[in-house]
């Protein structure tokens, strides 16, 4: 065979068949462009959470570095920096800590530091800078407010600094001032000049510093890579390279890290990309289906000129790729636009307060664009294949039906029924029936899940796993995860009696807390042993250390009848609970997401830090009475309640005293606004506390369960969309196509009131599947499904309901009648006479 250079011609036809068929060129775009935005609306919310949680990670760490070297000579500094592999460095050299009364509760630390260090640390200067006299200093705004000082330049102060061993009292000029989190890693920072620093280092040897653990004069190099994949080991060869050994620190906030740690975290999002992906390709390959069961007759004249099965392939395949070219734009910039607009609402959801950012990565058009076109070459693979197999005889009597070669006789005595011939008539194509039923019954399921789970959120198990009262005052420096912040008894006996005395206020019920290093006992170690393999860093923490982080929760007895509703093992006695010699625990958090306790009811524990022996009354799970503890929980620990007599006396020497951690109150329901305004009034003035009543936590559930409906709603919509779009290109492509056989019918006497009826049956018929499908299999599915997820997620109680399966039926009766009717008319714009000559 001579071979030909025939692609102009190819690209051509594919083309023109394109422009003869503008309606399925327009229905296949609007399906590219709706499984394109879906999927960049994906992509975007995925990056953009994962870069929100990263900045907000930086700022808790302190800077946006990729690790570093700690506790440096200056001629280590020298050598490490050198090293080609580090695009940017940043230096900081410990000088020592400022002992002012004023910062008695917190630690500040006193650095001298260059520009890169503070660029990248969040040092962003809201006047002046960093100083350069021997008498200059930069502090953060909250600092100033302790000092009680203006936010105002060229100020003096006089600050106390402990040098290693010696403490030196100067005056200073206020050089630059910046805007900083007291709560933050980077908060307690003061800056001083590099004249101030030789001025009062130049004595200390870093080396000694080291030795005897002040690091004073010692520097830290901060350093950034090419990119933040195996921070560690990049750290580690350049001291290899260098010959040097000095400790490293690698900022855990890059996310790179702790996706390729867990790739759990990537499943959600997986599976939401399958299902938009199913769902995209259902709709595009049923338009190119019907598309080439409506045009075989034109490939089969093709291929009676000499077209190649691969030309038929590659002409489907160029309309394919013109119409992707077409729609990727559409779909990504408005998916991209929708990521952007639920980005915030998702951050909200977190338990934590994440600052929004927003990610502009390549990969996420990269990666909406690969998955939109497979998503395309998929649909598309199965209908050219079916158009390059038919011969040119076939394809002239083909009609969309492919039988099987015994011919199938039907006899009735009553004559042909209008709904018998339209029931037979859904089968007649099974596989275009399959692929309809398919679309509309993902997004009804879809759709079920989602107000499945929305509906079993609990407001009465959210409230009680914050709240046992009306309102609660929480001692925030307890409670803060990165260790203790300001006047951690702020929350004091004299402060909760102040409450207490507020009128038409009941009681007030504290919680006391204290913690213990427990050593790893016989019990322990048993259930510890099956998990010894693992490489959870937890488990290797706590063998290393040969013990376990213990939480002690002193209760008073307005918290005692929420004990009975968490119990695993044993039973709750209250009045042997008071006398003191009884211990609530919990589960253990172990290695692999499993929970386990290390002790049963009836054994006996010894806590050091309460010098007693206590009997384990009951079990709870891990979480076990939340609302009463810090809201976080120790790898392999466990959480203690006793009487809050137990830590509220005289512990043994050498141990801190126990502190309240909250004061839960409870007042006249009659009398709630007026007890909220004189509370608020007693803790607005302290930083430490916060103040929260029960409706503040329903506006917050609230807030969570209307996020929640707008992004999983709008997810069924745009599915149900694709679903709906499915159904009328099937129906109305499947009328045009049967246009010749309804001429027939009408010609040996069937009216077009029976036609009409028949059409609106099958209709019906539709309806009625895709129900039989939902409401048996569907069901199924969304109890399955909707109790995982209920099962994992905090304040669910799950609730099956038929509700989102009946919403759906009259939805679905008026599309389908309207679709008919639509599809009718269309039929009804020819002859009988015209329709019998027509020729494809």
């Amino acid at each position: 065979m001579i071979g030909t250079n025939n692609r102009k011609i190819v690209r051509r036809l594919a083309f023109k068949s394109l422009k003869a068929n503008q309606t399925r060129s327009l229905a296949i775009v609007c399906a590219i462009v709706l499984t394109t935005l879906l999927i960049t609306s994906m992509f975007t919310l995925s990056f953009s959470l994962s870069k929100s949680s990263e900045y907000t990670q930086m700022r808790t760490v302190g800077t946006d570095f990729h690790g570093g070297f700690k506790y440096l000579t200056p001629s280590e500094v020298a050598t490490l920096k050198k090293h080609p592999s580090i695009r940017q460095y940043g230096i900081s050299l410990n000088v020592g800590t400022i002992s002012n009364p004023a910062f008695k509760d917190t630690r500040i630390e006193v650095h001298q530091i260059d520009k890169s260090y503070a660029k990248h640390s969040f040092v962003n200067f809201i006047a002046g800078g960093l100083p350069s006299g021997e008498n200059e200093i930069a502090l953060n705004t909250w600092e100033l407010d302790k000092l009680g000082l203006k936010h105002k330049l060229g100020q003096r102060l006089n600050l106390e600094i402990e040098i290693g061993k010696q403490t030196i009292s100067q005056d200073f000029i206020l050089s630059g001032y910046y805007e900083a989190d007291e709560h933050l890693a980077l908060a307690g920072m003061a800056f001083v000049s590099e004249a101030f620093a030789k001025k009062n280092l130049a004595q200390i040897d870093p080396l000694i510093s080291k030795t005897d653990a002040t690091y004073i004069n010692t520097s830290d190099l901060s350093v950034m890579f090419n990119n933040s994949i195996n921070i560690e080991k990049k750290l580690n060869k350049v001291l290899a390279d260098t010959g040097l050994d000095a400790p490293i620190g690698v900022n855990w906030a890059y996310s790179t890290a702790y996706l390729s740690d867990n790739i759990m975290n990537l499943i959600p999002y997986a599976a939401v990309v399958f299902i938009i992906m199913l769902s995209g390709y259902l709709l595009i390959y049923n338009i190119f289906y019907i598309s080439v069961v409506r045009d075989v007759k034109f490939y089969g004249l093709l291929k009676t000129i000499g077209t190649t099965p691969r030309q038929l392939k590659r002409i489907i395949s160029i309309q394919a790729k013109m119409l992707y070219v077409i729609a990727l734009p559409f779909g990504m910039a408005i998916g991209y636009a929708i990521g952007q607009l639920i980005t915030p609402m998702a951050n909200s959801m977190s338990s934590e307060t994440v600052e929004t950012s927003y990610s502009a990565s390549p990969f996420i058009f990269l990666g909406a664009a690969l998955f939109s076109y497979l998503t395309v070459w998929i649909a598309a693979s199965k209908p050219s294949r079916i158009a390059a197999r038919i011969s040119p005889v076939e394809a002239v009597k083909f009609a969309g039906i492919r039988h099987s070669g015994r011919k199938i006789t039907k006899q009735s005595k009553h004559g042909a029924r209008i709904y018998s011939m339209a029931f037979s008539n859904l089968f007649r194509n099974k596989k275009k029936l399959l692929l309809m039923l398919s679309s509309l019954s993902l997004s009804i399921v879809l759709f079920s899940i989602i107000f499945t789970v929305i509906s079993s959120l609990d407001v009465n198990k959210y409230l009680s796993s914050f709240i046992s009262g009306d309102f609660v005052v929480n001692n925030e420096a307890m409670i803060l995860h990165e260790g203790e912040r300001g006047d951690p008894l702020a929350l004091s006996e004299p402060f909760c009696s102040s409450l207490s005395k507020i009128p038409n206020v009941k009681s007030v019920d504290k919680v006391y807390f204290n913690y213990e290093f427990y050593p790893l006992d016989e019990a322990i170690r048993s259930v510890l042993q099956p998990f010894v393999a693992s490489p959870d860093p937890g488990l290797i923490y706590t063998l290393k250390n040969g013990a376990i982080f213990i939480n002690l929760y002193g209760l008073d007895t307005g918290w005692l009848d929420w004990v009975k509703k968490d119990i695993l093992e044993g039973t709750f006695d209250k009045q042997k609970f008071m006398s003191g010699d009884y211990a609530i625990i919990t589960e253990s958090i172990l290695a692999e997401d499993s929970n386990a306790t290390y002790y049963h009811p009836g054994d006996k524990i010894t806590y050091e830090t309460l010098g007693k022996s206590y009997e384990v009354m009951a079990v709870l799970p891990y979480d076990g009475l939340y609302a009463a503890t810090t809201k976080s929980f120790s790898s392999n620990g466990y959480n203690v309640f006793l009487p809050s007599s137990e830590l509220n006396k005289m512990l043994p020497m050498g141990n801190n005293p126990s502190r309240i951690l909250s004061a839960t109150i409870h007042a006249d329901p009659t009398k709630l606004s007026e007890v909220e305004e004189a509370a608020k009034a007693l803790t607005a003035p302290i930083d430490e506390l916060s103040f929260k009543s029960r409706e503040d936590y329903k506006q917050e559930l609230g807030g969570f369960i209307r996020i929640f409906q707008t992004v999983g709603y709008g997810l069924s919509f745009v599915i149900a969309l694709i679903g709906v779009l499915n159904y009328i290109n099937t129906v109305l492509t499947g009328v045009i196509s049967r246009r010749n056989e309804f001429a027939i019918l009408e010609s040996i006497g069937m009216t077009k009131k029976q036609l009409k009826k028949m059409l609106v049956y099958e209709g019906l018929y539709n309806v009625l599947l895709t129900v039989a499908i939902t409401s048996t299999l569907g069901v199924l599915i969304t109890y399955s499904i909707s109790k995982n997820i209920t099962g994992i997620m905090a304040f669910t109680v799950f609730h099956m309901s038929w509700l989102p399966f009946i919403l759906v039926i009259p939805i679905l009766l008026v599309i389908a009648y309207t679709v008919t009717l639509s599809a009718y008319k269309t039929l009804n714009k020819a002859t009988i006479v015209e329709r019998l000559r027509e020729v494809e």
